[in-house]
């Protein structure tokens, strides 16, 4: 308890200066996984060159793909971090590992944090008339969405030799004259003849306090050539055959990623806006909109809706956007403008998921065969085995339910107040015209290294300048995985347009609120810690506060795993539900033969598909919060 009080003691050090503290998550690593924080527990073969990872393809993990990278899950693959992306995540370098945990307690130490290091690459293949030719390319970005690196602070690039030296061959400080909203590229020439052998490496490190997730530094689009030339010369052009989507889409209901499913229906047309992204172009030859590439746009919309616990689900073309010319060093938006009428739904319906789906199409593997066309540009000898079209296809989920989420249900951060006394608080504003009742709130408490017992007073405010209309004593109980807890209000609460909800901290004990940076409502976050509530000025992303709207009859449990949920619908025809916190899931047959089956997140739940069903009783095991749960399922014919 010693070292967690410690901890706490260096964030409010460094940032005292401010009333709202940003800092790092501590994770909690899951017991069928290896507990070292960074190391693959076998060795990766060699491969041949060429070397491309994006970090677009990482499949929902957030440390980057194990096939590529040999250590790094200190590394965060993320999409929040960045601002203005070259493609869709990044890497990013701080001060904590890959459990989230600060590399040292002392606020002053300094030294190397993260490291990536690649899988060994056969550099010894290279033809020795094409080695000049071999190059290392990618993008960085400091600071970004993160905390700023101090002088001294550094991300470096080291090559390993034949003899199994490792030396240092670029390397990026500090510079007060730098935009933190730019990647820069960087392209080196492998040169030396020591690097040509069966089991060369690279690896990228940040130099930075090693505190907590302090001096950021981004990564992206990190490329190593073949040496091979391109087919003939009037065909060559800089850089990649690639248009990727560079940010995930906004959000459907202007500020909010979900709303009250009541309120949603009560006026549709007045809340949906059009969702948009960016896409980009690494053709450097293509500079404008005369000579740039054109991109279709294609989006697909899956939609289900919850009625008295019947699922119904459709599936349909969203939109489609006709060609726009994407270029070099250009971000260019793609906007959703045709919105599909909402207004039919049942005024009684519990929930809608609306998950999108949507993919450019850039050919970006397409061959390009003579210099009389210019579709086509793709050359199978220079990029044998890459495929850019990787960062070409993303999906976003928004849920109608019963809540106001500014977030998207992913912490980067946690925030914490720094003093005693000290007031939270944060609003919303209602999209509903008629007075509702607000019953419950949903916080994500994640543990930030404090886990002392801690007790503050929870209030409601419908005008800071007021009394509350509701406090409530609460004792803090912190969960991982962006599992939410529900603090029951205790009575219903009429509310109209705006109003604020929050707490009263009494102790210098760190409790933190899950901070999500994929958007911004920075503007409603207000602290008070001298009887005058100010408006946060430092803080960019959205706090894991969300009310929950309707009547005292509705189960207010404390927490989502806390409810003994069952999997439902039960019997079914091979596609059922668990809580969204569900870990380990296990599907087994009668004869207690392992059952595939496809896992994915919607309605706040996980939703399991059987992947080739038949008729009969199975048996569903799976974690959730602190125990282990068995369901007997019935699959119908």
């Amino acid at each position: 308890m010693r070292i967690i009080s410690a901890l706490f003691f260096i964030f409010c050090s460094i940032g005292s200066w401010a009333q709202l503290v940003q800092v790092p998550i501590v994770k909690k690593p899951n017991s069928n996984k290896r507990n070292t924080p960074n190391a693959r527990v076998e060795q990766l073969s060699a491969m041949k060159l060429p070397f491309w990872d994006d970090f677009s393809f990482t499949k929902g993990k957030d440390h980057p793909n194990d096939s590529l990278w040999q250590y790094g899950h200190s590394v965060w693959v993320n999409n929040g971090m960045a601002i203005n992306p070259p493609t869709i995540k990044v890497g990013t370098f701080d001060g904590i590992d890959s459990l989230g945990r600060p590399y040292s307690i002392s606020a002053v130490a300094k030294g190397t944090a993260d490291k990536l290091i690649s899988r060994p690459l056969r550099l010894d293949l290279v033809d020795p008339s094409r080695r000049d030719s071999v190059f290392i390319f990618f993008y960085y970005q400091y600071e970004g969405n993160g905390e700023q690196p101090d002088p001294g602070d550094e991300l470096s690039l080291w090559f390993k030799k034949g003899s199994g030296e490792w030396k240092k061959v670029w390397s990026v400080g500090v510079d007060t004259t730098s935009d933190n909203t730019k990647f820069v590229p960087v392209k080196l020439q492998i040169g030396d003849t020591s690097y040509f052998h069966d089991n060369f490496q690279f690896r990228f490190q940040n130099f930075a306090r090693l505190s907590g997730p302090f001096d950021t530094w981004n990564l992206d689009y990190v490329y190593v050539s073949n040496g091979e030339s391109q087919y003939a010369q009037q065909f060559k052009f800089k850089d990649f055959p690639d248009r990727a989507i560079a940010t995930p889409l906004t959000s459907l209901f202007k500020q909010y990623q979900s709303l009250p499913v009541k309120h949603f229906l009560a006026n549709p047309d007045s809340i949906v806006t059009y969702p948009s992204t960016l896409v980009t172009n690494q053709r450097r030859d293509q500079t404008n909109q005369n000579n740039g590439q054109g991109v279709p746009l294609t989006a697909q919309l899956t939609t289900t809706t919850r009625l008295n616990k019947v699922i119904t689900q459709s599936t349909a073309p969203f939109d489609f956007i006709k060609a726009i010319s994407v270029y070099f060093n250009h971000f260019t938006p793609f906007v959703l403008d045709t919105v599909h009428s909402f207004s039919g739904f049942d005024k009684d319906t519990d929930s809608i998921a609306l998950k999108f789906k949507i993919w450019i199409t850039t050919k970006d593997n397409l061959v390009k065969i003579d210099a009389s066309t210019n579709q086509g540009d793709y050359d199978t000898i220079v990029y044998k085995g890459i495929d850019f079209r990787y960062n070409d296809t993303t999906s976003a989920n928004f849920v109608l339910r019963n809540y106001y989420a500014y977030d998207d249900g992913v912490a980067e951060y946690a925030v914490t107040l720094t003093q005693p006394g000290a007031n939270l608080a944060y609003q919303f504003d209602m999209m509903y015209s008629q007075p509702d009742t607000l019953v419950a709130v949903d916080v994500y408490f994640p543990h930030v290294g404090d886990e002392t017992d801690q007790v503050v007073l929870f209030k409601v405010w419908s005008d800071l300048s007021s009394r509350p209309l509701d406090s409530l004593v609460l004792t803090i109980r912190r969960t991982e995985n962006n599992n939410f807890i529900r603090v029951p209000l205790d009575q219903g609460i009429l509310v109209k347009g705006k109003f604020f909800v929050g707490w009263k901290q009494n102790s210098t004990a760190a409790i933190g609120v899950g901070f999500d940076k994929d958007s911004d409502s920075g503007s409603k976050i207000f602290y008070n810690t001298a009887g005058t509530w100010v408006q946060s000025k430092d803080l960019h992303g959205n706090l894991m506060i969300r009310p929950v709207f309707g009547n005292k009859a509705i189960d207010l449990t404390t927490a989502v795993e806390e409810k003994k949920v069952l999997a439902y619908p039960n019997p079914n025809r091979g596609v059922f539900y668990l809580p969204a916190s569900s870990q380990g899931i296990q599907l087994m047959d009668v004869a207690g033969r392992r059952i595939p089956f496809i896992e994915e997140s919607t309605f706040d739940e996980t939703q399991i598909t059987i992947s080739n069903p038949s008729s009969g009783l199975y048996f569903v095991r799976y974690f959730s919060g602190s125990q282990w749960y068995s369901e007997k399922i019935v699959v119908l014919p």
